[in-house]
């Protein structure tokens, strides 16, 4: 059988909410209000969005129970009711909850004035252990809350529900409560939350400065070493630069000096491999035109095949040809280095030199 009298919850500091149902009533009420307080046996305690978000996510998940609506607190408190919903906004957590009609007629009565939550803000998952957040696990019909900020519970017939198109009741004051005097109060509580979020925010807003300010002092002292080894590096490639420029300079007197050596040396063993000959029989003018080949710096050793283990030093070669040839005697060899005898002999020696010579300088 539906109730025949609508019952009204006050919500939000005094605006009327009609709501019924049948053997019970159902009703709205802001039960965790946003703001930090103090209990001594709990210490400091605040109820921000991050946790009432998360119990309206895990309402119907945790806890595995109905989550109750008891009178008073306790595992053995009477248990008249239930939460059916919750709704994190930016007051509070708002709660839909159903009690019997007995329960109903106390707080019209004055009976219970208010309600107090039971959560958890660490609540573990009962099967697997794991952390889920914050858990709503009941309400409690009290007359002491410990939440300064509780509205108090304002259950009464005959009230005309607010308009559905979202305008403003016009009817009488359910609560008895002068409004200005209650809105002076809300604002005051208003200021003084207020001024705590941005001395809170002014303290975070200093951390981070100083933060910063040490991370630009860390910053710049590792820039100047930076500054100092690159400059130090600059200084040592220059030096090494300085170093290779000297030991190339070095290294190129070095060759000049090997070379005017290896020089000096042929030159030396010219001179000894043609007096050697001269005085052997071999005609001056036969070593002057070989000595040339003989001189090159280039030509001092001879290919006699493609292979480079034929190869034969010049001055060795010439020694061999030389061997081989006729002698002149030196008391016939005259400025001409024209032979007074055997004339024939002489003659075919020079012109095969002379063959052999030229065949080597092509």
């Amino acid at each position: 059988m539906k109730n025949e009298t609508v019952k009204t919850v006050l919500v939000d500091s005094g605006v009327p909410v009609a709501l019924e149902d049948s053997g019970s009533t159902k009703f709205i009420y802001n039960l965790l209000p946003v703001g930090r307080f103090f209990d001594k046996r709990y210490g400091e305690i605040y109820i921000g969005d991050q946790m009432l978000q998360q119990m309206e996510a895990n309402f119907g998940k945790y806890p595995a129970y109905k989550v109750p609506v008891k009178l008073g607190h306790g595992d053995g408190a009477p248990s008249p009711g239930e939460v059916i919903g919750v709704h994190a906004t930016d007051k509070g957590l708002e709660i839909t909850m159903t009690v019997d009609r007995d329960t109903s007629e106390a707080i019209l009565k004055k009976q219970y004035r208010y309600l107090s939550a039971e959560f958890d803000e660490d609540y573990a998952d009962k099967e697997t252990g794991k952390p889920v957040g914050a858990v709503l696990l009941g309400a409690a019909l009290v007359n002491q809350p410990a939440h300064p900020h509780m509205e108090p519970l304002q259950l009464v017939d005959g009230i005309k529900p607010e308009p559905p198109n979202g305008t403003k009741y016009t009817g009488a004051n359910p609560t008895g409560q002068n409004p200005d005097r209650r809105n002076q109060e809300m604002d005051k509580e208003a200021v003084e939350l207020l001024k705590k979020q941005l001395s809170d925010m002014e303290a975070r807003e200093k951390e981070a400065r100083d933060a910063l300010a040490a991370n630009l002092e860390a910053q710049k002292a590792k820039d100047a070493e930076a500054q100092e080894q690159a400059a130090k590096a600059q200084t040592e490639a220059e030096e090494a630069q300085k170093r290779i420029t000297e030991l190339e300079a070095a290294n190129k007197a070095l060759n000049a000096e090997k070379e005017q050596a290896e020089a000096a040396q042929a030159e030396a063993e010219v001179k000894a491999f043609c007096e050697k000959w001269v005085g052997s029989g071999i005609p001056p003018a036969t070593l002057e035109k070989v000595k040339p080949l003989l001189q090159s710096k280039t030509n001092r050793v001879i290919k006699l095949s493609d292979d480079a283990k034929d190869d034969i030093p010049t001055l060795k070669f010439f020694d061999e040809l030389f061997a081989g040839l006729p002698k002149v005697p030196l008391g016939q060899i005259g400025s001409g280095d024209t032979p007074q005898r055997e004339l024939s002999d002489i003659e075919r020696a020079k012109k095969r030199g002379e063959a052999i010579a030229a065949s080597v300088r092509n």
